[in-house]
């Protein structure tokens, strides 16, 4: 599974590239929205492969990395790829 721009439909002006300096860590296009929430939103596309697991059964796993602090509520949804994601307040 890959991140990919654009993230929403005409959302390239605002995108932002995290980790694009850090050669460690792959680069992330995000697209931060300025709601009282203030979502940082990505877009994945998967591989004909994954796409084939799941559809066979097989789960979704999301790791989150907390380092000990409280961790990040989060929303997965399923979008065509020129759909705008759902947001959520």
């Amino acid at each position: 599974m890959d991140a990919v721009s654009p993230v929403m439909p005409g959302s390239e002006p605002i995108e932002v590239v995290l980790a694009k300096d850090q050669p460690e860590y792959l680069p992330l296009p995000v697209v931060y929205l300025d709601t009282p929430s203030r979502p940082m939103i990505s877009r994945w596309r998967l591989t004909e492969e994954e796409r084939q697991r799941i559809a066979n059964g097989d789960d979704l796993v999301l790791t989150q990395l907390t380092f000990g602090h409280a961790f990040q509520p989060i929303h997965l949804q399923i979008t065509a790829p020129d759909e705008a994601p759902q947001l959520l307040e």
